[in-house]
């Protein structure tokens, strides 16, 4: 007589574990933004940039940063940052009066927005960027 293998109660639960995290995946993927368009030179970092002197939000993702009148930079958030048009509190995380792409943040009324990239554009791009 022979006996028949019994299937893994293991092997079971497999592909209900992956079709749980491919939904995961599907999900958070869905709201990460595409790509965004880069603008200037990209840079690690925003030395001094406890000397800002001026930020504008261009959209819910990308802010403009002043912190001379000739050093400009754009900052790319790692998602949607709603609300940084009307925000009453806004602040930035730095270490050593410097501002790194991929650690550092822009909180926007408790929001706690991941900054992506940092570009560093010219008064050209500027424009071209506030035009849009």
């Amino acid at each position: 007589m022979t006996q028949q293998a019994r299937p893994d109660k293991r092997a079971r639960r497999l592909p209900a574990a992956a079709a749980s995290l491919l939904a995961v995946a599907i999900s958070t993927s869905a709201m990460a933004l595409p790509p965004a368009e880069t603008h200037g030179e990209s840079v690690r970092s925003i030395p001094d940039a406890n000397q800002i002197r001026d930020w504008k939000p261009l959209d819910n993702q990308r802010v403009i940063v002043n912190v001379s009148a000739t050093d400009t930079y754009l900052l790319t958030l790692k998602q949607q940052c709603y609300g940084l048009g009307w925000a009453q509190n806004i602040s930035v995380t730095m270490s050593n009066n410097t501002i790194w792409a991929g650690f550092d943040a822009i909180k926007a009324d408790g929001q706690q927005c991941p900054i992506d990239n940092i570009s560093r554009v010219s008064p050209a791009q500027l424009l071209d960027l506030q035009s849009r």
